[in-house]
């Protein structure tokens, strides 16, 4: 990464339902809570001291912040500790309706305002709301198929705006020389900055056969400059495999996602590489963002038996520890490198974790992104989805993800001069891991599928 980029944190990066389905849990007076906090979303308003004084003394009469309380029931949910204070947001809101000069937003847009305004305080950037609309572009990222530019993309948080994390080999943005790290200013000539991942990525994306303008600033180059990309029908292969080295005996398996079956990918991609007697494997999960739990415990369970995979810890105190599956490991002996970098997160970071902790594999590449908290969707009346931050992420020696993320045991780090496309540094460095090994212990640590 570049020295500029290197200690700049994403606000969110687009990733598929983290954590093990669970029951949602019922919102009670969900619609209150939605509305909570448009009254502090930015309106400025210009009135006089004189006709402010006027408006209030005809308005309903002044309560407070308590206004309504007689009225509310103590129930325990959301929408009775809210209640008693939201006398004073109607208050507000009969006035801004009756007397303001202009458009209003529409209803469903001031419920959207106000939930993310509310989300806004919480301050979790992967506490999060989708529209109905999002919220289809979030449930396509388990399908492995979507028409667009092919490519990984998060949110920037220093330059507020769209930022490539990994363009997909021989796909559209690849091929129209998008790199990892360039910021996307614009879409056809209309600005990203201060928007939303969720809205970028729906502007981005459009019918198979369209072009897209995209207006890109990439780190080291002092002006933005104008990239077309041709949009297609992206295939996201969850699996590839292939044997490296000057011999042909290093297994290479990448997982570009913990989506439905990934798990069940790996053990077969693995017991079909051990046919071929390799003296050495690479787990390749640079660029995989993450995705269900339950995956990565069982791509974990391919390598490692009979041990915990990780800790997940809630804010009531309470601990779930989870371990391998009773499914017996097909390579638990075998030499084994895994690949990291940035992009690397979430569920990535679950089973690098825990294949370092647990001494299994030797970890190459760069530190990790550092997303180790578990989110719970809950699909909402109207299709839209919120996710909850429910818990976050501990390995197996307890040690924290989120924020910091994972230190490889081997730091190869890969500059805008030393791109991964060619020659691809931090492959060359597992390649190499295993050439320092001796051929005798590679050999007798070899395991039958």
């Amino acid at each position: 990464m570049m020295p500029q980029l290197e200690n700049r944190r994403r606000a969110a990066m687009p990733e598929p339902i983290d954590g093990l389905y669970r029951q949602p849990w019922l919102l009670a007076g969900v619609a209150v809570v939605l509305l909570a906090a448009v009254f502090g979303l930015g309106m400025g308003f210009g009135y006089g001291l004189g006709r402010q004084t006027a408006v209030a003394s005809s308005a309903a009469p002044a309560a407070g912040e308590r206004a309504g309380a007689a009225s509310c029931v103590d129930d325990g949910s959301a929408q009775a500790r809210l209640c008693p204070y939201f006398g004073i947001y109607w208050e507000a809101m009969e006035l801004l309706y009756r007397d303001y000069y202009g458009e209003l937003p529409a209803p469903e847009d001031v419920a959207t305002g106000a939930i993310r305004g509310v989300l806004e305080l919480v301050n979790d950037p992967n506490t999060s709301f989708l529209t109905p609309d999002e919220a289809e572009y979030f449930r396509t990222s388990l399908e492995g198929a979507f028409e667009g530019i092919g490519a990984r993309v998060g949110w920037d948080a220093e330059a507020n705006t769209l930022v490539i994390t990994e363009p997909f080999e021989n796909q559209p943005a690849w091929k129209a020389g998008l790199r990892r790290n360039d910021l996307i200013l614009e879409v056809d000539g209309t600005s990203l900055v201060g928007t939303k991942l969720e809205e970028a990525v729906r502007m981005i994306r459009g019918p198979k056969g369209t072009d897209v303008a995209l207006t890109v600033q990439r780190p080291g180059q002092p002006d933005p400059f104008v990239v077309r990309v041709m949009r297609d029908r992206i295939e996201i292969p969850t699996i590839s495999t292939d044997m490296l080295g000057e011999a042909g005996d290093i297994a290479y398996i990448r997982l570009n996602a913990f989506n439905e079956n990934a798990g069940q990918l790996v053990r077969e991609a693995v017991r079909g590489a051990l046919q071929r007697e390799p003296r050495g494997m690479i787990l390749d999960l640079r660029g995989n963002t993450g995705g269900l739990l339950r995956e990565a415990i069982k791509v974990a369970s391919v390598f490692i038996e009979d041990t915990v995979v990780l800790h997940e810890r809630f804010s009531d105190g309470t601990v779930e520890t989870y371990r391998t599956l009773g499914e017996a490991a097909v390579a638990p002996n075998l030499p084994l490198v895994v690949l990291v970098n940035e992009s690397s997160a979430s569920a990535s970071e679950i089973v690098a974790g825990a294949l370092q902790d647990t001494g299994r594999a030797v970890l190459i590449g760069a530190t990790t992104y550092g997303k180790g908290s578990v989110q719970l969707p809950h699909t909402l009346s109207n299709g839209a989805i919120l996710r909850v931050t429910i818990a976050r992420w501990y390995t197996p020696n307890n040690r924290t993800i989120d924020g910091v993320g994972l230190t490889p045991d081997q730091v190869v780090e890969v500059t805008d001069e030393t791109d991964q496309r060619a020659p691809d540094l931090q492959l060359q460095a597992a390649l190499a891991h295993f050439d320092r090994r001796q051929p005798a212990s590679a050999q007798t640590a070899q395991t039958a599928p």
